[in-house]
């Protein structure tokens, strides 16, 4: 009888911390998600685009900084293979009319932040590159700028692009974001 309740006891201590822990990583995602730190644009080798086929609006965030003077050359990144629209900026001979800023795409490998950050980090050393800017989604920001620092050593601004959304995808984004930081955090390496 003594035994049952005290494995009992044991039970219910190992839920409320399982529990409480839980929570405590679910509002922590919740404010880095909703509410990032985002770096000042600086003067950069290259702009990179973090999953630039699934958003126009990363895209265009990342044409407004380069108009802006803040870096000549855009590579987008086609971690989806989905929306073809900035593929084609990559294909045109001037992808931004009027100005001299290049631009290009590839595939990162693995299909993911990571593989973005390893692709960062290849390009820096390959190009020379010393300063960089990266462009995601802006719930993406705290996350890609943890992954991104892990690969490349370089100075690193994170900005994010704002874009609509409901309450069911910022209830999802909270969750694949959480579920992405505990991924991050059990795989240290870059």
């Amino acid at each position: 009888m003594k035994s049952r309740r005290r494995t009992r006891h044991r039970a219910l201590v190992f839920l409320t911390g399982l529990v409480l822990l839980s929570l405590g990583l679910l509002g922590i995602t919740t404010r880095t998600v909703m509410f990032p730190r985002e770096d000042s644009a600086i003067s950069a080798d290259a702009i990179v685009v973090l999953g630039g086929l699934g958003s126009a609006a990363v895209v265009q965030k990342a044409i407004e900084l380069a108009q802006a003077g803040h870096s000549e050359h855009i590579l987008i990144s086609d971690a989806f293979g989905g929306d073809t629209r900035p593929a084609h900026l990559c294909a045109r001979p001037t992808p931004v009319p009027g100005t001299t800023i290049t631009v290009d795409c590839f595939t990162p490998y693995p299909g993911n932040t990571r593989g973005e950050a390893e692709a960062i980090a290849a390009f820096a050393t390959t190009q020379g590159w010393n300063r960089v800017i990266v462009v995601t989604s802006s719930y993406h920001v705290s996350r890609a700028r943890v992954q991104v620092s892990r690969c490349y050593a370089g100075t690193l601004s994170v900005i994010g692009a704002s874009q609509p959304m409901d309450p069911l995808k910022w209830a999802y984004q909270i969750m694949y974001q959480s579920a992405g930081f505990v991924k991050i955090w059990l795989t240290p390496d870059c």
